[in-house]
């Protein structure tokens, strides 16, 4: 009895191990992030390597925006991760209605966004970045939760995809350093 006890229960997590793998294939299948209703990281990386494309075939510009909230897993801590929740996607709601419809917005990170803007001059996305803090803003503020967020700019120049977002991320973590809602390119 105990054998088939022990069979039985293993069968049972083999099946729920299974049951996973395949929830997770699913949601990799999905391009939407599943709180925010915006791209998720890996359908960002696709649409940024045929903007990329497009961009060196023609004679326009892609800038890319990377939006990153400062000690995101402190303000979980802090808040609760549902409160965070709702920062995120009303962050997410304010970053989408902000932007041309040409633009490419995702949910980079946890507390992240990743914004593509294909076809823009080269000194706009600072000046894009710059609404987007006052949308930001206007919509967390009735949260009552001061958060500190960071944006980096770049402008896309032919280089290996990695390297760029390696780059931005640096820009956005340089911003973190000087203060609330810090925009560097």
């Amino acid at each position: 009895m105990d054998l088939s006890k022990d069979v039985l229960l293993k069968e049972i997590q083999d099946l729920r191990n299974e049951n996973k793998r395949l929830k997770n294939q699913l949601e990799e299948l999905n391009p939407r992030d599943r709180l925010t209703g915006l791209l998720n990281r890996s359908s960002l990386y696709e649409r940024f390597e045929y903007e990329a494309v497009r961009t060196n075939r023609g004679q326009s510009y892609l800038s890319l925006l990377l939006i990153r909230i400062s000690d995101f897993k402190g303000l979980v801590q802090e808040h609760g991760r549902d409160t965070m929740d709702v920062l995120v996607k009303l962050m997410g709601q304010a970053i989408s209605e902000s932007v041309r419809s040409v633009d490419i917005v995702g949910r980079y990170e946890d507390g992240g966004f990743l914004l593509l803007l294909p076809d823009i001059q080269p000194n706009k996305g600072t000046v894009v970045s710059e609404r987007l803090k006052k949308a930001i803003d206007r919509q967390i503020s009735p949260m009552g939760i001061r958060i500190k967020y960071s944006i980096g700019v770049k402008l896309y120049k032919d280089e290996p995809i990695n390297e760029l977002l390696n780059e931005l991320e640096r820009l956005a973590v340089s911003s973190e350093a000087e203060g609330i809602g810090r925009v560097h390119k």
